[in-house]
């Protein structure tokens, strides 16, 4: 499980709970899966978000810009966080993939590990 906080604010954006497994890499896999296909997946710079599990008010601002192209803003300083991409569908660096279209941008967001013994 992941908290992703605001680096700006330390406000708090969003959990990922297990289940849905919310943060993925440049393949479409959760982070915590990282196979040795190609530079993309191990990108430091860049958390991508599956769309079939996002924060509503991620899928909010998507669906104002009308699933095209926009920036994630912080709901609490509305500093830009990240961004989506529905339109040009880029691949990554090994061209068998195409990137998920919502990302986080890594240097603007605190990702909080949390290791729970259960």
């Amino acid at each position: 499980m992941f908290k992703i906080k605001c680096k700006k604010c330390r406000n708090l954006l969003f959990n990922e709970d297990d289940s849905k497994r919310l943060l993925l890499n440049a393949h479409n896999l959760p982070v915590t899966t990282v196979p040795d296909i190609c530079e993309t997946v191990n990108d430091e710079n860049t958390l991508y978000l599956n769309e079939e599990h996002l924060p509503s008010w991620i899928t909010l601002r998507i669906e104002a810009e009308k699933w095209s192209k926009g920036r994630i803003n912080c709901l609490h300083c509305d500093s830009r966080i990240g961004a989506f991409d529905f339109i040009s569908g880029q691949k990554c660096s090994c061209r068998s993939n195409i990137l998920p279209p919502v990302h986080i941008i890594k240097s603007k967001v605190d990702l909080i590990r949390l290791n729970l013994l259960t």
